[in-house]
């Protein structure tokens, strides 16, 4: 399908690119002011999504719970803009966000279909690569804050707000069973059995679903 850019004026879609897919990568590999950009759809019971990155369709028809892989984007006062898949309408949100060259983000659409909410992420990385890390986003439109916790064991993450994301932690096990708390509390919302990490790659857990409706809460681990 076609991909639509809407200007804040006009009723018909307005239909441009500034620059190809494959210009962005050449420049980006020159150096040239570029910095990676990947989506996750974590909008529960909302459609496929097309996202626009300064008018050009950098992702199409991604379904709930898919992460795209990272495309390279120009650096600078990015343009995001939120369209349903397959509806010529003016998108369900526009953000701006100021991306920084040579950085890697993730751009979670999260929220409701009425009330869809986007959330940037830097997915910089302080621990040495050689230690186990891993950080905890919390996406999921109708809970309170959360903790993640090992169960019958320590808290790792605490009071968790939705549509934030903590920092890595160095983590000193290889696998174990998680649970998502609310906040402050011991009631779990969530069991997360044999969660694993490696040696060699950040892991990030993210809380996504509705508490009390459907899709139902869960954990979504990447990589």
């Amino acid at each position: 399908m076609d991909s639509t850019m809407y200007d804040g004026r006009r009723t018909e879609p307005v239909f441009y690119a500034p620059y190809t897919e494959r210009q962005a990568l050449a420049a980006f590999r020159a150096g040239n002011g570029q910095a990676m950009l990947r989506l996750l759809h974590a909008a529960p019971g909302t459609d496929d999504i097309i996202v626009l990155v300064n008018g050009f369709p950098l992702f199409q028809n991604a379904a709930y719970r898919e992460l795209s892989s990272y495309v390279p984007v120009i650096a600078g006062l990015c343009r995001i803009d939120v369209l349903k898949a397959g509806a010529l309408r003016p998108p369900l949100l526009t953000v701006h966000y100021d991306i920084m060259p040579a950085n890697h983000y993730t751009i979670a659409i999260t929220g409701t279909l009425s009330k869809p909410f986007p959330f940037a992420m830097s997915d910089r990385v302080s621990i040495q690569e050689s230690k186990r890390s891993m950080r905890f986003v919390h996406l999921s439109p109708d809970a309170p804050a959360l903790d993640l916790a090992v169960r019958k064991g320590p808290v790792l993450f605490a009071n968790v707000s939705f549509a934030n994301a903590s920092h890595y932690i160095a983590c000193p096990f290889e696998k174990a069973d998680l649970e998502i708390r609310a906040a402050g509390t011991e009631t779990v919302l969530l069991n997360v059995p044999k969660a694993e990490l490696s040696n060699d790659q950040p892991v990030t857990f993210y809380c996504l679903g509705f508490i009390n409706g459907s899709p139902a809460l869960e954990m979504k681990k990447h990589p």
